[in-house]
């Protein structure tokens, strides 16, 4: 006799997504100023990059950027016209905070990936992809503005030392 086949649900893959989100939000933002210049290395921009205009050219980011909601108080709306060098530090800091974030989240979508049911892997794939990699590509595109603006401010460094 054949045994009877319970149908696969999705809500274990969909609370392993929503816990993947939590837990990497908290540890972006359990991350002080300090531990987030430590990872500075890992997210400056590259010279392949072209300065951000890497992103420009493949991806149109000035069209569909301000259409992503943000909830950090960096975004355009809320930029500060008194530019000092604290306020850029702290942009650069958020931004990597923000990148973090998202990578988190795509780094912990792999082994839920693998976990969950192959009819629901490609809805998780799909989902991971549209919802972080926008999100990569705007911090990605606006940092190196940043960065050129602390180094004139910092003479030469990103950072004040």
């Amino acid at each position: 006799m054949l045994a009877k086949r319970k149908p696969v649900s999705a809500f274990p893959s969909i609370l392993l997504i929503l816990g993947s989100m939590f837990l990497s939000s908290f540890i972006a933002n359990a991350m002080d100023y300090n531990a987030l210049r430590k990872l500075y290395p890992f997210f400056r921009t590259r010279r392949w990059e072209d300065e951000g205009k890497l992103y420009q050219k493949l991806f149109k980011v000035k069209s569909w950027k301000e259409h992503i909601p943000s909830i950090s108080s960096f975004d355009k709306k809320n930029l500060s016209r008194d530019i000092t060098v604290e306020y850029v530090e702290i942009y650069l800091l958020e931004s990597i905070r923000a990148e973090l974030c998202h990578a988190l989240i795509t780094f912990f979508s792999i082994p839920i990936i693998v976990m969950s049911p192959g009819m629901y892997r490609f809805s998780i794939i799909v989902w991971t992809v549209s919802a972080n990699m926008p999100c990569i590509i705007i911090q990605r595109f606006n940092r190196p503005r940043f960065e050129a603006l602390a180094r004139k401010i910092n003479h030469g460094n990103v950072f004040e030392r």
